[in-house]
């Protein structure tokens, strides 16, 4: 099966990247939050959108799911097609053309906005900071300014409606917002993304267009084809390649969601009810179960690569959920909302490697909108970047999200009521279905006042080691079956990758590791427990090249929530039972365990 192109491989600019890489000299190691670009002819703040907003309560429209806008159908979802449809017949070299923005992320490795490539910074990735803290501050900017031109163009295509229909599709486009995809809730492609074409009523009527879910053509293939690897081949974005030319293989791409549909609830509501401080994200993040979705959605295919990745419509669906579950992650933890440490990048196209990263560093390349203090209209000055501190509340860009209360409310009510929400959607539901959860079935069935066990297995691997084969992902099997995953995307090159991945509701004989006593789980997952490395297109890497790949049982004990609002609570206390790997997928346990109180 054909792998593509890796990104940890010496790095070698594209000719038009170095064309149009137009910022001089090198950041210094920490850059402010006032670092300034190279401004463009045309700067594009981003800003958000507007329109919509109420005007007595200040509330913004939310961003809706995508199966029910696609259900409900009517104006908006005529117009978002019809809007998205647009946006990517653009001209390429139009900045705010779909494949300009989409261009951020990766490939084509040049400046945006007049934002370019830094004096030691590599040249072999786009602007995006995987694998860092600023990985979900970073998107937020980058999903509102996909938002802001998507809405833009909804607005002026409403103005083009009859008399009779304009006060409909204007209002319809004034609220329309990005819509996303839960995967964590329903594991498989969204049924609209599935259609090679889509029906809708158009201005003139109604018509049948190329389902701008579906698929993205590319509009200059000399361009394309000048990003190397395999994916060149291909004229258009794909997922799973089916018989007789079919680009996307839906079936094939649901195959793998559901199989990784308990990591991707599991991995949800751990994150949700164990994180509890955004600097906690450093080992366990949504980074994890969104980089499951771009190797399971695509077989391979366009969303598997980094460089290629948000060219695939499915991209801004994904992060859009994404950045959702964020927002309900900081309701709830409003008082440790935002990362406070620092950390050392690993280098993006702007950033050079080894800058120190704090919520102050400049997210680039994307500006922030005139202010008192930030205008370079009236006051001379470049715009300045944003950070995560100036997006770390998302109403400054004018959106919502239907789990998120009213600002208005007190926050620990505000918090109380997403807890509930995500009770329900990732903690019942997933007792349902056999996802891993804290507390599956009926609320507190085990009983208040207990403490119990809550089984994790922490895997580790320097990036290194997997040069020239990422994207890959490491799975952890019992009798043949995967009960855990962890996926690595292209990028970062180097660095260790530390993720906890939980095993409550593992099957043991007619129940799961969580009805069995302590000392049994740890001698059954010890003898138990095989390891695999797999690259995208499921080829097996050995375990025995991989030589820093390190497997712990954890066990950290909780009390059950006691009602609908409120989560398990964890008193701190971590044993740590490492293990060591055998080159036969198999895994001998170390003659010691540590106990650890986490503070």
């Amino acid at each position: 099966m054909r792998r593509n192109a890796s990104l940890c491989v010496a790095a070698v600019a594209l000719p038009w990247a170095a064309a149009r890489s137009t910022t001089p000299a090198s950041s210094p190691p920490l850059s402010p939050s006032s670092s300034p670009a190279l401004a463009s002819a045309t700067p594009i703040p981003v800003v958000g959108v507007k329109t919509g907003i109420d005007k007595v309560t200040g509330k913004p429209p939310a961003r809706l799911n995508i199966n029910g806008l696609w259900a409900k159908g009517g104006a908006q979802w005529n117009l978002y097609i019809l809007a998205l449809s647009e946006l990517q017949t653009l001209n390429e070299t139009d900045e705010s053309s779909y494949f300009a923005i989409a261009g951020i992320h990766g490939f084509p490795h040049s400046a945006w906005n007049g934002v370019g490539h830094v004096d030691g910074a590599p040249s072999n990735t786009g602007f995006c900071p995987h694998g860092e803290l600023l990985f979900t501050t970073w998107h937020r900017p980058y999903v509102a300014l996909y938002e802001q031109l998507l809405v833009a163009r909804a607005v002026e295509i409403a103005s083009r409606y009859p008399p009779d229909m304009l006060p409909e599709y204007m209002a319809a486009a004034e609220s329309l917002r990005q819509p996303y995809w839960d995967w964590a809730m329903n594991p498989t492609l969204p049924p609209a993304a599935t259609r090679i074409n889509m029906t809708v009523r158009a201005p003139e009527g109604l018509k049948t267009i190329p389902n701008p879910l579906y698929s993205y053509v590319y509009q200059r293939p000399e361009v394309q084809q000048g990003f190397g690897g395999w994916l060149t081949s291909r004229p258009q974005t794909f997922r799973c390649l089916g018989s007789g030319g079919v680009l996307n293989n839906a079936t094939e791409s649901n195959d793998g969601l559901l199989l990784s549909a308990r990591d991707l609830t599991g991995s949800v509501y751990d994150i949700f009810t164990r994180v509890n401080t955004f600097d906690g994200m450093r080992s366990s993040s949504f980074e994890n179960p969104h980089n499951l979705i771009h190797i399971r959605s695509a077989c391979n295919g366009t969303m598997s690569d980094i460089n290629w990745s948000a060219f695939e419509p499915l991209f801004m669906l994904h992060h859009c959920n994404v950045d959702r579950l964020v927002a309900m992650w900081q309701t709830i933890y409003y008082k440790n909302s935002m990362f406070t440490g620092n950390s050392s990048s690993s280098g993006q196209f702007g950033t050079p490697k080894g800058t120190v990263i704090t919520a102050d560093s400049p997210l680039k390349p994307f500006f922030r909108g005139p202010s008192a203090t930030n205008d370079n209209t009236t006051a001379g000055g470049p715009l300045e970047f944003h950070t995560s501190n100036t997006v770390a509340n998302i109403s400054v860009f004018g959106y919502t999200y239907p789990e998120l209360p009213d600002w208005n409310l007190p926050a620990e009510t505000r918090a109380g009521q997403v807890r509930a929400k995500v009770n329900a959607l990732y903690g019942d539901k997933a007792g349902d279905d056999g996802a891993t959860t804290l507390d599956t079935g009926p609320l507190n069935r085990m009983g208040k006042g207990k403490i119990m066990d809550y089984w994790m297995v922490e895997m580790s691997v320097e990036r290194g080691d997997l040069a020239g084969l990422l994207p890959a992902t490491v799975s952890l099997f019992i009798k043949g079956e995967v009960i855990g995953r962890v996926s690595l995307l292209g990028m970062p090159c180097e660095g260790v990758e530390r993720q906890e991945v939980p095993v409550q509701d593992v099957k043991v004989g007619n129940g799961t590791l969580k009805d069995v006593d302590r000392g049994s789980v740890v001698e059954y997952l010890e003898k138990e427990v095989k390891v695999g490395v797999t690259g995208a297109d499921g080829s097996e890497i050995p375990v025995a090249n991989v030589p820093s790949l390190g497997v712990v049982v954890l066990d950290m004990e909780y009390s059950p929530r006691t009602n609908e609002s409120s989560f398990p609570a964890f008193n701190g206390k971590v044993t740590r039972w490492p293990v060591e790997l055998r080159q036969n997928l198999g895994m001998n346990k170390r003659r010691r365990r540590t106990v650890v109180r986490l503070k």
